[in-house]
């Protein structure tokens, strides 16, 4: 069981976290106290990278170095330190909107998710489904539209389902098209 952190410690902590991050090179706490202005003295902050290093939060590589974070350090960024941003009630309420109610393919699912990602994060976001060629069937359905056209339905095991509709140079019977789909789906 970790020991709990102190609000300073959250705060160094973090800022450690994210100079390292930033800089890939040990974070020293004079450099903390420039580029974070937590209120705190460079000497503070040097206790309490201390503090933490004895919490097994932040590792030393040698005396003259800044601190690195350890595993420890990161689990714990990720599962408290990192603040989702806020969102604004007319921004959620829009978001709502444009997930509600929405039945769709794979495809547009992905892709507003996608959308909706990038808004929150202000970042780009993309979504990328699985290429035919990788996917496994499990159920193959004809569907007829007409007596000279079929909708072919491919249930993927992934869930994905992809629909082709297929021009028959005949005529095809109701009852000949469900044997064919019986036939073929025993077959796979």
């Amino acid at each position: 069981m970790t020991t709990p952190l102190t609000d300073r410690e959250r705060q160094v902590l973090e800022a450690v976290i994210e100079t390292y991050v930033q800089t890939a090179e040990p974070a020293g706490s004079r450099t903390i106290a420039k580029r974070h202005q937590l209120g705190l003295s460079p000497a503070t902050i040097r206790n309490t990278m201390s503090d933490l290093e004895e919490k097994g939060y932040l590792y030393h590589p040698h005396t003259s170095a800044g601190r690195i974070p350890t595993d420890l350090a990161y689990r714990v960024y990720v599962d408290f330190l990192m603040r989702p941003p806020a969102v604004a009630p007319a921004q959620a309420q829009h978001l709502r909107g444009e997930l509600e109610g929405q039945r769709a393919a794979v495809e547009t699912i992905l892709s507003r998710a996608a959308q909706v990602l990038g808004i929150l994060t202000n970042e780009l976001g993309v979504a990328v489904t699985p290429t035919i060629d990788e996917a496994v069937l499990d159920r193959i359905d004809l569907v007829p539209v007409s007596t000279e056209r079929l909708l072919l339905v491919l249930a993927l095991r992934s869930g994905a389902v992809r629909t082709i509709f297929v021009e028959v140079p005949v005529q095809l019977a109701p009852d000949t098209v469900q044997k064919v789909t019986v036939v073929l789906n025993e077959r796979l």
